[in-house]
């Protein structure tokens, strides 16, 4: 509505009612009237008037009003010829003369008749062209309506798509983007931003992002500082046979980098356990052997000696390669998963107790535990869990150099339970966050590196996952995620 009152109710001005129209045109008839009977009477050159007001009427108040203006046209004009015919209005009497004589009976019906007959052609022309007016205006208003319908459930779908969608001019010209790819690309304007800059604002150091001949598609990958992933696909816009622009899509790929990211490892890991086997079955055969002589030789030598204590090394180093290659072992071969209903709360606060017991342990760290009051069933293989967690606990213990704090504590948040083991040690540089849960990627002096990509597959192997925060120089927090069994009744 164009004129609402204060009350909010549609109402239109007085000269768009039809009474209102009315009287104006009335007003005019009675005008058009006068004019003719001060210039000839019926025979005035102005007698045209009266079409133009029926067209008039007819275009505002459609075909009704084009009738009723005829009408009207009709009764004033045949008053005025027959006042003059029968000298209701005598002229000479006004003491002014008038450029016309008294009309003759027969002039006079001929001139009604033939203004009758135009006065209700052009009502009924009028009446025709008015409905088709109607029509035409009634389906444009429709089409109207239409496309604001259109444009809008445009607007609400662009704007609700989680793709960023950006077009831009010819010259990499931003000129709209949509609320999601301003988040991505860190703008905060809808247009007139350059594509390109931002891209190498946030890191990206490829070619330019524009098809160069302007045909195909171009895909780009962005990594962003805070380790997100963006993914562009940029297509040209044409219109006819020329390119006016490009149009990009984008999504955060952090997730399918995640995912493709653990499929190599999947990969490797495939590869890694084809020859771990055979390998680690070599080697412990003869392992054993050296480890049996030295400890034969180191009985012949006095303790003390130089000999005895090389023997002493040789005997040591045997046993922790053979350590090493059993915890290869139950990674490449893992037994087979033993799933029951356990408390990880009490699991949880086992190993803890172990972990405080080990002296290396208690000369350097305080070791907490914030651990939930009742119970935590979870369904999972509880030596692999014990594995899990102890491992998580050793790499803190090695994260720490020297004096230090680790804490564990023990959630639950909707249908997970939450497991987080912190350290306030040297933690560790994005890069190595990404390749952490690779076997063979370690940071510590000793190990072999499969602490956390034993956790890894723990996770996996009881439908959960292991998230790593850190901070370099500030600490790591180890968080193992792992669904919660409903508490029994």
């Amino acid at each position: 509505c164009r004129h609402p009152d204060p009350t909010g109710t549609c109402r239109r001005p007085l000269r768009a009612r039809p009474l209102f129209l009315y009287l104006q045109i009335l007003g005019d008839i009675l005008g058009v009237t006068l004019l003719c009977f001060l210039t000839g009477g019926f025979a005035s050159l102005f007698t045209f008037l009266y079409q133009i007001l029926i067209v008039v009427g007819g275009y505002l108040l459609k075909r009704r009003g084009a009738f009723v203006v005829a009408s009207l046209d009709a009764l004033l004009f045949g008053l005025l010829c027959v006042s003059l015919l029968y000298g209701w209005i005598d002229p000479s009497k006004m003491g002014v003369e008038f450029p016309f004589d008294v009309p003759t009976a027969e002039s006079a019906f001929h001139a009604l008749v033939a203004h009758y007959v135009g006065f209700y052609l052009v009502a009924a022309l009028m009446g025709l062209v008015s409905g088709r007016f109607e029509t035409a205006r009634r389906a444009l208003g429709e089409a109207e309506l239409d496309l604001r319908r259109a444009r809008m459930f445009t607007e609400q779908l662009v704007s609700s798509l989680t793709w960023g969608v950006i077009t831009t001019d010819a010259k990499g010209t931003v000129t709209f983007s949509n609320p999601a790819g301003m988040r991505l690309l860190g703008e905060t304007l809808p247009a007139g931003w350059a594509l390109a800059d931002r891209l190498r604002d946030v890191g990206y150091e490829g070619p330019s992002p524009f098809p160069e001949d302007g045909f195909g598609e171009r895909e780009v990958e962005v990594a962003l500082p805070e380790g997100r992933h963006l993914g562009l696909v940029v297509a040209p816009l044409r219109s006819g046979a020329s390119p006016v622009g490009f149009l990009v899509l984008g999504r955060d790929q952090t997730e399918v980098v995640g995912l493709r990211e653990e499929l190599a490892l999947k990969d490797r890991l495939l590869a890694v356990g084809a020859m771990a086997a055979d390998i680690a079955h070599e080697i412990k055969t003869p392992l054993g052997s050296i480890s049996g002589a030295a400890q034969m030789l180191a009985k012949r030598h006095a303790a003390g000696s130089q000999e005895g204590d090389l023997f002493k090394i040789i005997e040591e180093e045997s046993r922790r390669l053979s350590e090493i290659l059993n915890n290869f072992m139950r990674y490449v071969k893992p037994p087979p998963l033993q799933k029951v209903s356990l408390d990880l709360r009490s699991l949880t606060a086992d190993v803890v107790t172990l972990f405080k017991s080990d002296p290396e342990c208690a000369r350097s760290l305080e070791v907490e535990a914030a651990l939930p009051e009742g119970p935590v069933p979870v369904a999972g293989d509880p030596d692999r869990l014990r594995q899990a967690l102890w491992n998580l606990l050793q790499n803190a213990r090695k994260a720490v150099p020297g004096k230090g704090r680790i804490r564990v504590a023990l959630t639950i948040e909707g249908p997970n339970a939450i497991l987080d083991v912190e350290d306030d040690g040297v933690g560790m540089r994005q890069d190595e966050i990404q390749s952490y849960f690779h076997p063979f990627r370690h940071g510590f002096r000793k190990g072999l590196g499969l602490g956390l990509t034993v956790v890894h597959q723990v996770a996996q192997e009881h439908e959960g996952r292991v998230v790593i925060r850190s901070v370099y120089g500030s600490g790591t927090q180890c968080r193992l995620i792992l669904p919660a069994e409903a508490p029994h009744a």
